[in-house]
């Protein structure tokens, strides 16, 4: 299956570049496939806590009863840069 793919744009001090450098090569890789895996791992590590599953749950329940109130973009935009 073929992912979309998104370009974003870092900056890094040259030390630490040189750490993700030598990482890299140690591991048979170029940097930036390096860091891409390591983004990778660092994404899918991510756990949900019991707190957010709660709230999560709670916000769910409200949004199917009604009882949440959205703000659509257009009025969003205006409450932040009307001032």
């Amino acid at each position: 299956m073929i992912q979309a793919k998104n370009r974003k744009e870092i900056t890094l001090d040259t030390q630490t570049l040189s750490i993700l450098q030598f990482q890299a090569e140690k591991q048979g890789r170029n940097l930036k496939n390096y860091m891409e895996q390591i983004l990778k791992e660092q994404a899918n590590n991510f756990e949900l806590t019991d707190g957010y599953k709660t709230m999560m749950d709670e916000m769910l329940d409200k949004h199917e009863k009604g009882a949440l109130k959205y703000t659509s973009w257009k009025d969003a935009k205006k409450q932040l840069f009307m001032k």
